[in-house]
Parts: structure tokens; C-alpha cells; sequence
């Protein structure tokens, strides 16, 4: 940890934060604050426990909200740093709100039946929902990038690629193109869209774990 991220003492985050001491170790029993995060330090009085600012209290009003949401194993299996295991509902991943309506129209129209999502199926939303936001490509845009990411996805575990989204005379084309390879393109091609997957996939662990 770096010495210049700001923390708070024990005491102080139970009183900002209005929860009890018994609540703050049951979730750190149940793996929803992370061991790490609890950072003994010793003072004049002796020793005290600190937390991360930021992140503590970050992860402390996420579980407020996600409480009455969630069943604690969903939150387990969201706030866990294994992506491999991760597991939710459609429905319930609607609820929070981390993707819009939109980007779960182009992936519902991709995959119809898919009632349960892991990380992938999440990724692949969220890389469509920024896409849309940052370049404003359109829904056909949107389910042609999720069917070459599943494609992609189901066979490759890196994420070292760049996601481009082409257009030539009218026509989309999506392609991913290896770590920092040069891209050279024909004449009437222009680039719509393009997404770092890596830069990608930790931006929505660290919103996913927040």
C-alpha cells in the first residue's frame, strides 16, 4: 500500500460511517471487506486498527445498497476478486445499475436465453455501454462487438487486445487486434470506436469490488 493513501482509524469510521463494530467484522468474516483493508498501526495509546479511506467507505455504502438487493452469497460472489466464479441473474444485474437499458437490450437480443451472466457476459456489456456513451455507435454496432467478444471470450482468458470498431462505405466491421500491433487500413475505412479489453476489464473489477 502506498504510504500516501489517506487513512482512518476504526473509531472514527464506525461513527462516520453509522455501523457497529459487530457489523463491520461480520462482513469482513464473510469476505465482503477484504482482510487487507484492516491495517494495524501502532499509535501513542498503543495499538489501533486503520482502513483506506476511499475504499472503505466506497465498499461500506455499495453494501448498504446492495443488502436489501442481494443475498449475501451474490455479494460474496460480486465483491470477490476470483472473476472465474462470478455469477448473477439477469435480473439482478439489472438492478444495478451498471450498464443502461440499451447496452441489456443488445445483449438480450444476442442471447436471447441467457437468464444467468459471469463476468464475461458483464464485460461484454460494459465494454458496449462505453462504447456507446464515448463513440455513440448504434444498437446493430453494439450486438456485432458482444457476438465477436463471446466469440473471442469463450476461447482466450487475456484481455491484451484492442477492440476496434471499422466502418467502410457504410458497413461496420469489428475486429481485435493483438497488444500494440500497428493497424493499417484501406482507403474509405475509418475507425468508429476502440477499446483498450485490459484497461477495460480492471476499470469494471474495480466498479464491480467497489
Amino acid at each position: 500500500m502506498e504510504n500516501t493513501e489517506e487513512l482512518i482509524s476504526k473509531k472514527q469510521l464506525l461513527r462516520m460511517a453509522h455501523i457497529s463494530y459487530g457489523t463491520l467484522y461480520r462482513w469482513k468474516r464473510l469476505g465482503l471487506i477484504p482482510e487487507s483493508w484492516f491495517i494495524h498501526k501502532a499509535t501513542d495509546i498503543g495499538q489501533a486498527t486503520f482502513f483506506p479511506r476511499a475504499k472503505i467507505f466506497a465498499r461500506i455504502d455499495r453494501i448498504k445498497e446492495l443488502k436489501s438487493e442481494l443475498t449475501v452469497e451474490q455479494m460474496q460472489e460480486l465483491f470477490s476478486a476470483n472473476v472465474e466464479s462470478f455469477k448473477i441473474p439477469l435480473k439482478d444485474f439489472r438492478e444495478l445499475n451498471i450498464v443502461s437499458k440499451l447496452a441489456l437490450t443488445a445483449f438480450t437480443s444476442v442471447f436471447p436465453g441467457k437468464e444467468l451472466l459471469d463476468f464475461n457476459d458483464v464485460f461484454g456489456m460494459y465494454v458496449v455501454e462505453h462504447l456507446m456513451k464515448l463513440s455513440g455507435i448504434y444498437l446493430e454496432d453494439a450486438k456485432q462487438v458482444l457476438r465477436l467478444l463471446c466469440k473471442y471470450l469463450r476461447t482466450e482468458t487475456s484481455k491484451d487486445y484492442q477492440l476496434l470498431l471499422l466502418r467502410k462505405m457504410g458497413v461496420p466491421m469489428t475486429m481485435l487486434v493483438s497488444g500494440e500491433d500497428e493497424i493499417l487500413l484501406e482507403d474509405n475505412t475509418e475507425i468508429i470506436a476502440c477499446a483498450n479489453l485490459m484497461e477495460f476489464e480492471e476499470a469494471l473489477k474495480d466498479q464491480l469490488i467497489a
